[in-house]
């Protein structure tokens, strides 16, 4: 049996999200886009309360020992529970694999449930929850600096998840 995949980088697929940070909700849409080489194209786009855009892309990579982001390690393979990484200033550990989040876009089983540090625990903490065959469906950051949630509203072009 393979391994499900926390973090799908697919053509097509197309996550909304809910960001409140600093008293403002705002809203990201990440869009993935076929790019050259079996690279994937993940575009970003933040519009706040206002309605200004802001805008990023990355060129993600499915790699055998991880998912990579601008040629950046953001989540590993295979997944398992205390495999750790780091892209200072956080430190990330995977916690479980069995991990629930209940978002606006549904309530999803089965997470890989990642926990990280800032700076040592010393600028805080936070969690992640990663659906199989969606990607991040929620995030929970107590950055003592600044402090954020995410959480998904919408999504097409993924597998359905347990919902």
């Amino acid at each position: 049996m393979s391994e499900p995949d926390f973090l799908p980088l697919r053509p097509g697929l197309r996550l909304e999200y809910e960001v409140r940070r600093a008293g403002e909700v705002r809203r990201l849409v990440v869009e993935h886009l076929a790019d050259s080489g079996g690279a994937v194209l993940v575009r970003r786009a933040w519009t706040s309360a206002g309605g200004d855009v802001e805008t990023d892309a990355s060129r993600g990579e499915s790699r055998a020992d991880g998912v990579y982001l601008d040629g950046e390690r953001v989540l590993p393979r295979p997944a398992r529970p205390g495999a750790e990484w780091s892209r200072p200033p956080r430190s990330y550990k995977i916690d479980s694999l069995d991990g629930a989040a209940q978002t606006p876009a549904g309530t999803f089983a089965g997470c890989l449930r990642v926990r990280y540090l800032i700076a040592a625990g010393d600028g805080g903490a936070g969690e992640r929850f990663y659906a199989p065959g969606v990607g991040l469906v929620r995030e929970v950051c107590g950055d003592e600096a600044d402090p954020f949630e995410v959480r998904l509203t919408a999504f097409r072009g993924a597998a359905e998840a347990a919902r």
